[in-house]
């Protein structure tokens, strides 16, 4: 380590600061310590924030959510990854646990995910996944995937693994091939360096089967509705072997289903007061989003006269 950097931790230590974990050391502290992680996705800050308050350990995020909220267009590959990596610093920014971060399908070839992984490495997010679509990718539940071949995943996986400057970052490999396919791929992934991949079941019986087959760490979304879960819970997963489980949808379709109610009611009756739905009160609205922790900067660093009695 450089002499400047040490002499700067060291003048840290003498202070009382601690350095704080890094976000890809966290995740890999978390995989081991936890039988499984639950990670509901976020799509941008404000989600983030209230996962995190809610004690989860782990954010996801997810293509669907962040084209919706961003760019409002269904998940057809249409975002970019600078406006992805924008959007992930902020989001990174805003929370103390580690953000699992959709790597798209890399934004291109192998020499695309290597640019890739080095900027979403700069947002501090604990992880990635990239999925082996064509370019532009698309969800599979609007448009039916197009995959390119194994051996050009393997490629892109190795040049995620020898691209990333953190050891600690971790890399997921996702496909969305037929279930046989998909095995033999997941496990083609993995040999290739893949931390833990990702399989969309597309039956409850695929997802009871997967752990089984799979030799490595498998991260599952869970999608309410589609007749795969089966009313199974993140612990019932866990207990299969299923090491993280995501919830891609559920804060965006609660976000939408709340704001559309609420604007509802504005509209009809042209005033917000007497509004049935939950709303955070407006002081507790400023204690979640940090309003303490900007009056104790305020007070600790803006001096001069401008500021007296500010704060």
């Amino acid at each position: 380590m450089p002499a400047s950097l040490l002499y700067n931790r060291d003048k840290q230590e003498r202070k009382g600061l601690v350095c704080k974990e890094r976000m890809t050391t966290k995740l890999r502290r978390l995989l081991k310590e936890k039988d499984y992680l639950m990670a509901p996705c976020a799509y941008d800050a404000l989600t983030a924030k209230c996962i995190e308050a809610s004690g989860f350990d782990l954010i996801g995020t997810t293509g669907y959510g962040m084209h919706g909220a961003m760019i409002g267009t269904p998940d057809t590959g249409l975002l970019g990854m600078n406006e992805t990596v924008a959007a992930l610093s902020k989001m990174q920014n805003a929370v103390d646990i580690p953000i699992l971060a959709d790597g798209e399908g890399g934004y291109g070839s192998a020499l695309n995910v290597i640019r890739m992984i080095r900027e979403y490495e700069k947002t501090g997010i604990g992880g990635v996944f990239i999925e082996d679509q064509t370019q532009p990718p698309n969800c599979p539940f609007i448009m039916k995937p197009q995959l390119i071949s194994k051996e050009e995943m393997v490629g892109k996986i190795k040049a995620a693994v020898d691209a990333r400057r953190d050891d600690d970052l971790v890399i997921v490999a996702r496909t969305d091939a037929p279930f046989e396919e998909a095995v033999e791929r997941a496990n083609a992934y993995m040999d290739a360096g893949a931390d833990m991949v990702k399989i969309l079941p597309k039956t409850h019986e695929e997802l009871l089967k997967l752990p089984k087959l799979v030799h490595g760490p498998i991260h599952l979304g869970l999608y309410v509705g589609k007749g795969i879960n089966d009313g199974m819970t993140a612990k019932d997963c866990g207990e299969l072997g299923y090491k993280i489980i995501t919830f891609p949808m559920s804060c965006l379709f609660a976000e939408v289903a709340a704001v559309m109610k609420v604007l509802k009611y504005i509209k009809e009756n042209e005033m917000a007061e007497g509004y049935p739905g939950d709303l955070i009160a407006f002081n507790d609205y400023l204690k979640f989003i940090g309003v303490d922790k900007i009056k104790e900067y305020g007070k600790k660093y803006l001096k001069g006269p401008q500021y007296e009695g500010l704060f």
